[in-house]
């Protein structure tokens, strides 16, 4: 596969098979003492729906490899479930067999890293479905405030509930409409949103606004008129939001005519005293790691053993890890010839890493 450099238009690539010793060396190790959390050096991926099996696909990036991960609970929890991962690392698995919904922190085997929510009812959700935090669940000053949030891929439709709560709350909402061929309308979606600072940030209809989600304790939709919005060449537009350090973030990765080959990235960064998303070619040492669906997350690249000021955008359809560095504008490609055919790819992060 080959990629277009961004800004100096060189060409660089990797060949198939290839491994990119810069990405990391350290394998996932797991404590075999089941009063510690497990000590997760290097993100993974869970690979869902993998070919021929029920069961996910626990793989090593870094080895380019599956890996065995030992920990029953963890394998059970996720095969035959509906699960959705967050940034935060937590995930959100819901039974229907048992009629139970929890958030699961597969790094930790105490039982701390289950905490139980009312049963989610809803039986035909999407697994692409965007799921996110508004705080850290395992933080004793968050705990009762952090709202999970559930966001459908194809209606306007949100779920969302407390902690604490006793049930989930289905709430349509309504952000305008999308004019269609033949005088025909339907109701615009929220895509991409992301937490920050205990709201969700979402981008609904363009880039001339950023929608606001909050909960008072109903949810209460805003937006935020963007001065200066963003504009660029014609053709496909993958947008993905999330949050860093506090700090909120749009990444664009553009394709004349297939989303799964990437002409051009570029990462913005929300002003919000100025209202306006800023280009930033600086990330520092953080790692950004996307999927498809619109997931994203950061973490420290130093301790993470990744490359810092980069974006690792995964394509688990056609078995291939994209990494576009922010500094230089260059794309290398690193293929996971290893890994299982698939059609989801969670990340699962580093205890100490994501901040």
């Amino acid at each position: 596969r080959i990629c277009l450099h961004l800004r100096s238009g060189q060409v660089s690539g990797t060949t198939a098979g290839t491994r990119l010793a810069t990405i990391g060396t350290r394998i996932p190790r797991f404590d075999s003492d089941s009063s510690y959390r497990i000590a997760v050096m290097t993100p993974y991926l869970v690979l869902k729906h993998a070919t021929g099996s029920d069961q996910p696909v626990f793989f090593c990036i870094s080895e380019g490899k599956a890996i065995d991960i030992d920990d029953g609970r963890v394998m059970g929890e996720l095969t035959n479930n509906n699960c959705w991962a967050t940034p935060q690392g937590w995930m959100l698995i819901r039974d229907g067999l048992s009629s139970t919904t929890c958030l699961l922190d597969p790094r930790n085997r105490t039982d701390a890293g289950k905490i139980s929510l009312p049963h989610l009812p809803e039986e035909n959700l999407s697994t692409y479905c965007t799921c996110l935090l508004s705080e850290y669940p395992d933080d004793p000053a968050q705990h009762t405030s952090c709202i999970v949030l559930l966001v459908e891929t194809h209606l306007p439709v949100i779920w969302y509930c407390r902690i604490d709560d006793k049930n989930w709350t289905r709430h349509e909402y309504d952000i305008g409409t999308l004019n269609l061929c033949g005088g025909c309308t339907e109701k615009l979606v929220i895509s991409p949103i992301t937490a920050c600072q205990g709201k969700f940030y979402f981008n609904g209809g363009g880039f001339d606004e950023l929608g606001v989600l909050e909960f008072c304790p109903a949810p209460v939709f805003s937006s935020i008129k963007i001065r200066n919005a963003i504009t660029g060449p014609p053709g496909l537009r993958k947008v993905i939001m999330l949050e860093s350090e506090q700090e909120l973030y749009m990444v664009s990765l553009m394709s004349s005519y297939n989303l799964n080959v990437v002409h051009r990235f570029s990462v913005h960064k929300m002003d919000f005293v100025k209202e306006e998303w800023r280009e930033v070619h600086d990330i520092g040492d953080r790692s950004f790691l996307l999927s498809s669906w619109y997931f994203g997350t950061s973490c420290s690249a130093t301790e993470c053993g990744l490359e810092p000021n980069c974006l690792y955008m995964v394509y688990a359809g056609i078995k291939c890890l994209m990494i576009f560095n922010v500094r230089d504008g260059t794309t290398k490609v690193q293929n996971l010839d290893e890994a299982p055919s698939s059609r989801q790819a969670l990340w699962v992060m580093p205890l100490a890493a994501h901040a």
